[in-house]
């Protein structure tokens, strides 16, 4: 399943920059469920994060078609994006981590 979702994932990277190329939207993970009835992807963007979902969910039918003509499957799944956080947390624990080293040093 890991190199299927590896492979959903690089198809949809140029599936995605194809039909938005004004978006700076990235793939960053898939994850397809074992009876490829759905996939969770995982995208991230540079500007407008909320903006581009809308856009990518809107477009969720023409994104499955274009994936459909560019993968043999036995079935496309239905498509979910959602924004990965995963830099802003990190940030966030980084920011914490600084905030309690500078407090350690004045005391």
């Amino acid at each position: 399943m890991e190199k299927f979702d590896e492979l959903i994932r690089r198809q949809l990277s140029v599936v995605i920059n194809q039909m938005l190329p004004d978006s700076f939207i990235s793939v960053t993970a898939v994850h397809v469920s074992k009876d490829l009835s759905f996939a969770k992807i995982w995208v991230s963007s540079t500007t407008e994060m909320e903006s581009n979902i809308k856009r990518l969910k809107s477009l969720e039918p023409s994104i499955k078609t274009e994936l459909a003509n560019e993968i043999v499957a036995r079935k496309i799944p239905k498509l979910y994006f959602v924004a990965d956080t995963t830099e802003e947390e990190a940030q966030k624990i980084e920011k914490l981590i600084s905030s309690i080293k500078t407090g350690n040093e004045t005391n």
